[in-house]
């Protein structure tokens, strides 16, 4: 077809360009692109409107204390003036906190405490089986629920909960806002009452193992006595200086120290691997506390000039006598001073999280956020409305321009009956 066409009397007529040819047909159906998008937006509206609302209730809490910084054992060594045991080195413990709320545990809690088959399960779903019950119970509460941690170790819990289905009682509002701030604190609530539980059953387990060691340390204690005692009687009186009472205190004291560290060691390879980190910083301290002893007893110190070896024979056999005696007492207040802690702490009763933001009802909804989805949804509108206008129109010129003869041929020709071949293989 030519550009220009001959009207007569030497005028032409030129064909428009393309431009304005898509915006002459969009003005011309303004009207109708206008009544689309108005239905559209009423039609979206009334979705928007019959939708559940959906509320949500968030508690935060604080970051919890690392128990691992330094344990019971290292407090009591700690005490017997012993500065070479250093910290240890502990786990996170908030994602520690976030694992037991994301787990089975924390859900079946939650199912019993908050009577979550209300909540999740229709009247149908109720006549399942428990197991059933439960599995959708903690899908769906899984779902409802979001738990974050930041790098400070602040952990957040979010709960959501929606309406029902077109539901335009208010009530129904102010139950899901109740709800979600219940549910929310409860997992709070149960968190505590997990960690007391494990935390006292742990602290019961360790001092039954003390008072094990703590009756063995008694009887090495009498036998002690009884040695010094004997060796006493037998020999007389046997004095030794100032300079190894001292040294043999410093001994005693050592020695305590290494025994704690072999408990604590014992306490670690109930839990863990061998290759754990924190079993090879126990064995590492404990080598370098034995180091330290073997170097004393020998008189290598450089606090102390002169070892066992180099004493009298009767004062050494004495001193023995006398360090046994100090190791044994030394060890023994350790002990039952862990097992009466551990006994103690068995029992406690004190809150293990610390809630920064307590849950309450949301005062406003979180979705549907309808006026800002209608406004984002009607240039959308519009531009489906354009483009329903240019397709009707490509549909229409292909029907009455003989250009168009061509492309409707090779589709029945090529596309068409390839297609309809195709199917006849098929079949």
């Amino acid at each position: 077809m030519n550009e220009e066409t001959a009207l007569g009397n030497g005028r032409t007529w030129a064909k428009p360009m393309l431009l304005r040819h898509y915006l002459e047909l969009i003005l011309e159906n303004a009207g109708f692109m206008a009544r689309f998008a108005m239905c559209a937006m009423l039609l979206a509206a009334a979705v928007l409107w019959l939708m559940p609302r959906t509320y949500v209730a968030k508690t935060t809490l604080m970051p919890p204390e690392d128990p691992n910084k330094q344990n019971t054992l290292l407090q009591a060594a700690g005490n017997l003036s012993v500065g070479i045991l250093g910290n240890i080195a502990g786990v996170n413990m908030t994602e520690v906190l976030v694992e037991v709320l994301r787990s089975r545990v924390m859900a079946e809690s939650l199912y019993v405490s908050q009577n979550l088959e209300v909540l999740f399960l229709s009247e149908e779903e109720r006549r399942l089986p428990v197991t059933e019950r439960f599995e959708r119970v903690r899908s769906r509460l899984t779902e409802t629920t979001r738990i974050t941690a930041n790098k400070q170790g602040f952990i957040t819990i979010e709960v959501r909960y929606a309406t029902p289905a077109f539901s335009f009682n208010p009530a129904d509002d102010d139950s899901a806002k109740v709800r979600a701030a219940r549910l929310a604190n409860a997992y709070v609530e149960m968190l505590d009452k997990i960690n007391r539980r494990l935390a006292n059953a742990k602290s019961l387990y360790n001092a039954e193992y003390f008072l094990e060691q703590l009756q063995i340390a008694k009887q090495e204690l009498d036998s002690a006595y009884a040695n010094l005692e004997a060796f006493q009687k037998s020999n007389k009186a046997v004095a030794i200086t100032e300079q190894m009472k001292l040294q043999l205190e410093a001994l005693s004291k050592l020695k305590a120290s290494i025994v704690a560290e072999e408990i604590n060691l014992d306490l670690l390879l109930r839990d863990r691997q061998p290759s754990d980190l924190l079993v090879v910083e126990s064995r590492n301290r404990l080598s370098e506390l034995q180091r330290k002893y073997n170097e004393m007893l020998l008189g290598k110190s450089d606090q102390y000039a002169m070892g066992l070896e180099q004493m009298p024979a009767l004062a050494r056999e004495y001193a023995n006598y006398y360090r046994e005696v100090k190791i044994s007492e030394e060890v023994y207040a350790l002990l039952k001073q862990l097992y009466y802690k551990e006994r103690l702490q068995g029992y406690r009763n004190t809150p293990t999280v610390v809630v920064l933001d307590e849950a309450k009802a949301p005062a406003t909804r979180t979705s549907p956020k309808r006026l800002e989805t209608l406004l984002l949804l009607l240039p959308l509108f519009l531009l489906a409305a354009v483009g329903w206008v240019l397709v009707q129109n490509f549909l229409q010129r292909t029907r009455t321009e003989e250009g168009y003869a061509r492309l409707w041929q090779l589709w029945e020709t090529k596309v068409w009956i390839f297609g309809r071949k195709q199917k006849k293989t098929l079949l």
